[in-house]
């Protein structure tokens, strides 16, 4: 093991009590979509007193920092999202409370909270990371940067400003998005469609006088859930394409009327064996089929390429034809263990700068089940161990002035 290694291990040993307390404060801001100013002006604050060389918060809540390099080096830019979703039913949930790992089945203990996993443990890694290498007299020749974004939850708006409006690129950048320690190279893409289910309103206490859209709409949906889901093709790389319906309204909506229209949303996840021009085209077969019975339903699809923001592309980054990809599996095992090469269930912020042409790799701590849920949790080790393969990384890929 390199002994540059060896003293970074060391570091994040001595300072443990203060990368823990760095997260929990993290999570003990609240940062749904559209309110993570508060959380970005702290982590910015964090990355000036860790000793960025410059630090930033943008209009739309992105915090970014830099450690500069001595410039002969590859820039390397870390990106994780600082919003989440909404807190459902989950209990305490911004506590950050350090717990026993077998309330979630897990050893060790772990941190739990809104956005341990997804993702705020990946980003306090980053930002600790920096601070590492700064105490630690580690000269880069690249940069070290991380951008800390707002809204990726509902489109990756906030990476898409880091970007536009403030260049923040790399030569390489990495996804902390949870990985369970393992090297993701890229997502399927993910698509929305709305299917408008017609039918004719009455008034409730005489449900024979009209055509409830919702009945109708019942129909399509036990066809979808079991000949549709069942049957869509699985990709070499990508795995298999998967879709459920997530969303439903009537209309009218008033408890007394028999609804005349019924609508509901698809999420579909998918691949290049099948396109959006593959669902909308499975969808319409459905409708036929169901017409063959019967001869009142009507319904219309509504493919999401004609709605903004409910279409991200999937991306992938070949080993083939990126030798970086090699280079951090190397670094990973010499700083943890060896990873397994995955793909991630979910869209990120990495198909962005992928369609740049930057290669983009995946690590970060935490397990995607516990994405979104009451369970919500990240395992203290993994998270600590996240923070010495972030600065090793850099030194890795920026190189040492």
């Amino acid at each position: 093991m390199s002994s540059m290694f060896k003293d970074i291990s060391k570091w994040v040993d001595d300072n443990r009590e203060e990368c823990l307390i760095l997260l929990q404060q993290m999570i003990q801001i609240p940062s749904p979509s559209h309110e993570e100013h508060k959380v970005a002006e702290f982590i910015e604050s964090k990355m000036r007193e860790f000793g960025y060389s410059t630090t930033k918060v943008d209009s739309l809540g992105d915090a970014m920092g830099v450690i500069k390099g001595s410039g002969d080096g590859r820039d390397f830019l870390l990106n994780g999202h600082i919003d989440h979703v909404p807190v459902g039913d989950m209990v305490d949930p911004y506590s950050g409370k350090l717990m026993d790992g077998n309330k979630f089945g897990e050893q060790g203990e772990v941190i739990y909270g809104r956005a341990a996993c997804d993702m705020k443990g990946a980003v306090a890694a980053m930002v600790l990371a920096g601070r590492a290498l700064n105490e630690l007299g580690i000269n880069l020749m690249g940069d070290y940067k991380v951008a800390a974004v707002a809204l990726e939850e509902i489109g990756g708006m906030g990476t898409k400003s880091t970007i536009v409006d403030s260049q923040f690129l790399g030569d390489i950048v990495l996804i902390g998005e949870a990985t369970n320690m393992e090297l993701a190279l890229g997502h399927r893409g993910s698509m929305k469609f709305d299917v408008v289910v017609h039918g004719r309103s009455c008034h409730a206490s005489a449900p024979e006088r009209g055509i409830n859209a919702l009945y109708k709409a019942m129909k399509m949906m036990d066809k979808i859930e079991e000949k549709l889901a069942p049957s869509l093709p699985v990709h070499p790389v990508y795995g298999k394409a998967s879709l459920a319906v997530t969303q439903i309204e009537v209309s009218p909506k008033a408890s007394n009327v028999v609804p005349e229209e019924c609508k509901f949303t698809i999420d579909c996840r998918n691949h290049p064996d099948f396109t959006d021009y593959h669902l909308y085209e499975a969808l319409k077969d459905i409708i036929k089929e169901i017409r063959v019975d019967d001869s009142e339903f009507n319904a219309t699809v509504l493919p999401g390429n004609i709605i903004n923001e409910r279409k991200f592309s999937g991306f992938y980054t070949d080993p083939e034809k990126h030798p970086v990809v090699d280079e951090v599996f190397n670094a990973i095992k010499e700083a943890y263990r060896e990873p397994e090469k995955k793909i991630w269930t979910f869209a990120t912020d990495g198909r962005i700068y992928s369609h740049l042409g930057i290669p983009v790799i995946g690590f970060g701590p935490g397990e995607e089940k516990y994405a979104h849920t009451q369970m919500d949790h990240v395992r203290v080790d993994d998270y600590l161990n996240t923070i010495k393969v972030y600065a090793w990384l850099a030194w890795q890929i920026c190189g040492i002035a």
